[in-house]
């Protein structure tokens, strides 16, 4: 028998419904139905928990499903590899955090270091769409479950944070290439084209013209797509 047969005849030997499991372990019923249909498969941490709710010994439950025992390696995996992009963001916070502090105790003024033009037009977008999908609360949801892994969060909540951060990543290149050919329409109608300096003055606005995709590089690659991919990979398990 494979686990997904061994789960529903277990749950029915105990005389639970789907739904009353699913509460004891913190997951949905549709869950549930996933993992005794074989459409997925458990983590190692809901096998044990249902081997207690069941009253059945672990090894039995998972002896003989080769592809269970593939996927809790695969898991396992996973696992390791979030938690290494999780230490990523972690760090990325820290070093932010860190550069801005260095930057006051240094008496430096933190408006020379960020354009606050920038930041609105790559700020106001992301929050334009938190609010108008009214996602504040998915948002912190979705960045918690990707801090930390091993937190039960409902599967269908976890693939529309994800979905969200997805979202978010192309919002902020959208914003940056909007930011980019405004600043270059604003760069055409202001440059003075009989200045002897003309080719260092459109070559020091082109590269002005940049720091919008540097941010939102940093925000896509270090934040948004690595949440994304950490509760897109936690889903599967």
């Amino acid at each position: 028998m494979t686990i997904s047969e061994k789960l529903r005849q277990a749950r029915t030997d105990s005389g639970l419904s789907q739904e009353e499991v699913a509460d004891k372990l913190g997951v949905s019923r549709q869950t549930m139905s996933n993992w005794e249909n074989g459409r997925s498969f458990p983590d190692i941490v809901s096998v044990v928990a249902l081997s207690d709710i069941y009253n059945v010994a672990l090894d039995s439950l998972m002896k003989g499903d080769t592809k269970m025992l593939k996927h809790i390696e695969e898991s396992t995996n996973v696992t390791k590899s979030n938690k290494q992009v999780a230490a990523s963001i972690i760090a990325l916070i820290l070093f932010l955090f860190g550069t801005v502090g260095t930057i006051i105790m240094l008496g430096g003024e933190i408006e020379l270091f960020v354009d606050p033009a920038t930041v609105v037009m790559l700020g106001v977008p992301l929050l334009a769409v938190l609010t108008v999908t009214r996602s504040f609360k998915l948002f912190g949801i979705g960045f918690k479950a990707a801090l930390f892994p091993k937190k039960k969060v409902d599967e269908t909540i976890k693939d529309n944070a994800a979905k969200l951060y997805r979202l978010l990543s192309k919002v902020t290149m959208l914003s940056a290439l909007l930011n980019f050919f405004i600043s270059l329409i604003t760069m055409l109608f202001g440059i003075n084209f009989h200045d002897d300096m003309i080719v260092m003055a459109v070559a020091a606005n082109i590269a002005v013209s940049t720091i919008p995709f540097i941010y939102a590089t940093i925000m896509i690659i270090f934040i948004f797509e690595p949440i994304a991919y950490i509760l897109r990979r936690t889903d599967t398990n």
